[in-house]
């Protein structure tokens, strides 16, 4: 037979540990820490995006390789770190950054329009200028259970860029 203050150390174990589990719960439930970006809307992530381009110290996004599915839906992930292994080191299929439709930036008038939307799908429309050159990207975004993501970027300004991501990435290296 086990003494009673074996038990009772028991019963204060699990009802610690309920205390615990109770009060994480609580925590990830109000606190607005804890949303995340499954919780945003189109034009939410977009702005998001953009926020890394914009100022005197704007980096970009680093986008390629590990980072490439808090941007990117599934399928284009895929091909995001398909390119990059492929490209051992070197440049890849794309030779400019997405997001700005070009090698440099310094985005000024920038303009963020949700074209559509319906609960998994949206279509997004930013327009800015970059260094002087009017630019206008097209963002396909799916819902995801991580939250918005792109599907497919297609860059209607500058002209000169042809073709959208998913097809560039697609293509043989």
């Amino acid at each position: 037979m086990q003494p009673s203050f074996a038990i009772e150390s028991r019963l204060v174990g699990w009802s610690r540990l309920a205390s615990w589990a109770m009060a994480l719960l609580l925590i990830a439930t109000v606190w607005p820490g804890a949303l995340h970006a499954a919780d945003t809307t189109p034009r939410q992530f977009l702005t998001a995006l953009y926020k890394s381009y914009s100022g005197p110290d704007a980096m970009g996004l680093s986008w390629r390789g590990s980072t490439a599915e808090r941007y990117f839906d599934a399928a284009l992930t895929k091909l995001i770190l398909r390119d990059v292994n492929e490209a051992k080191g070197e440049i890849g299929r794309i030779d400019f950054d997405p997001f700005v439709a070009a090698q440099d930036f310094e985005i000024a008038s920038l303009a963020i329009a949700i074209e559509s939307e319906s609960a998994e799908a949206a279509t997004g429309l930013v327009s800015f200028t970059n260094l002087g050159q009017r630019t206008k990207i097209r963002y396909d975004l799916a819902k995801t259970a991580k939250g918005w993501r792109i599907a497919n970027i297609t860059w209607d300004e500058p002209t000169d860029l042809k073709g959208d991501l998913r097809s560039i990435l697609a293509r043989a290296l």
